[in-house]
């Protein structure tokens, strides 16, 4: 059987396992990634789904320069809305004091298609396709994953294959669950009024509605909503023609946007949340999600993913200028120290803010109306909450 020696594997080559091994090129590692599926082909993709991007997202790929490929297809959030049940109970976020914006949204096709082709010019990276993991195990201070005619043997194995990770079944690490027992639907659409790079959080009695500010098409102005409920409800709603839906639609979002004038695609994803108890094993890391996974309520999932490949980065760097091989135990307990509490503190946030916001009663309304209006006139902790959602706090 054919051995291919690497500084480092990666299973899993979607938007974190790519954005991993672009970065960890830069510092001349030898790099493995396994990807389940065919090649990546931009056209071919079936997920139109929408990513915000935080400023500290966006620092971290400006410091690997991909950020000036990906930027073309960036849409400015400059302003934020958090709506709760009606239009005069809400909080208006900008980023006006630090002259930046506070977010980025790029469909998320555009950002594999911006990473795969600087990836297929690096000459220390190899891509395989449609390939499964017949098994993985250790050889002296190596881990080996083997596959059908060949195996790779490295110092460390980054696992980066999704919330299903077959690597974390591998190793049957333990992990915390939740099944919101609902669903989101994302619908890509163009509407009647400049968005103004305004993204929207409308807090309704069922789940939260988000809308997002896409680059204009031609001469259409383009959104995404996020919109979770019932799963009784969103499968209901899709059995629907678009023009009906068009009318739930511009009931919800209050003309925020004119009115929707056409659906371009629509998806549906179940929710569900969950936590590694820890974010490695000897010799493997654990990146993004199949480390941990949230409810999208503040849309910073595939941020503290981003994080996890960053904190990896410098980590990497860091044993490089002391000399020292990466990949022993001492490293990955490191690597989990520096990721496993931000992980909690946001599963934690995103999973409390839901539970309060659906509730719905005289008393709990009117405490949120409180909170909120005194939210909106204290601007310390307006910052502060703006600066978390932009990834530097």
């Amino acid at each position: 059987m054919k051995e291919i020696q690497s500084n480092i594997t990666i299973v899993g080559g979607g938007l974190i396992g790519a954005a991993a091994a672009y970065s960890l090129s830069k510092l001349g590692k030898k790099i493995v990634i396994l990807e389940q599926k065919s090649k990546f082909n931009r056209k071919k993709i079936l997920d139109k789904r929408t990513t915000a991007i935080s400023e500290g997202t966006k620092k971290f790929l400006e410091e690997i320069n991909i950020w000036k490929n990906i930027n073309k297809h960036a849409e400015p959030i400059k302003k934020i809305q958090i709506i709760d049940r009606n239009q005069s109970n809400k909080i208006f976020f900008d980023n006006e004091r630090r002259k930046s914006n506070l977010g980025y949204i790029v469909k998320n096709e555009f950002i594999l298609d911006s990473l795969y082709k600087e990836l297929e010019k690096q000459k220390n990276i190899k891509i395989f396709n449609n390939i499964a993991i017949k098994d993985i195990f250790y050889e002296s201070n190596r881990i080996v994953s083997k596959h059908n005619n060949f195996c790779i043997n490295s110092n460390v194995l980054l696992a980066s294959d999704g919330k299903n990770s077959s690597v974390r079944k591998i190793f049957k690490t333990p992990i915390y669950n939740k099944d919101y027992k609902r669903k989101a639907v994302v619908i890509n659409f163009y509407h009647s009024k400049n968005h103004d790079n305004t993204a929207y959080e409308f807090f309704l009695k069922n789940g939260p509605l988000a809308i997002l500010p896409m680059q204009k098409n031609k001469n259409y102005f383009q959104s995404s909503i996020v919109w979770t409920n019932t799963n009784e409800f969103i499968n209901s709603l899709l059995l629907l023609d678009d023009g009906k839906i068009i009318n739930i639609l511009n009931d919800k979002i209050k003309g925020s946007l004119g009115t929707i004038k056409k659906i371009i695609s629509k998806q549906i994803f179940p929710l569900k949340a969950h936590l590694n108890s820890k974010f490695f094993e000897k010799r493997i890391v654990y990146l993004g999600d199949s480390a941990h996974s949230f409810h999208p309520i503040a849309g910073q999932g595939w941020n503290l993913g981003m994080q996890d490949v960053e904190n990896f980065y410098n980590l990497v760097k860091k044993y490089n200028s002391l000399g020292l091989e990466i990949g022993d135990e001492i490293f990955c307990k490191e690597y989990h120290k520096n990721n496993f509490f931000k992980a909690y503190r946001l599963y934690q946030i995103t999973d409390k803010v839901d539970r309060i916001f659906k509730f719905d009663n005289v008393g709990f309304n009117y405490l949120r109306f409180s909170v909120i209006n005194f939210l909106e006139r204290g601007k310390k902790t307006k910052n502060r909450i703006s600066d978390f959602a932009m990834g530097i706090n």
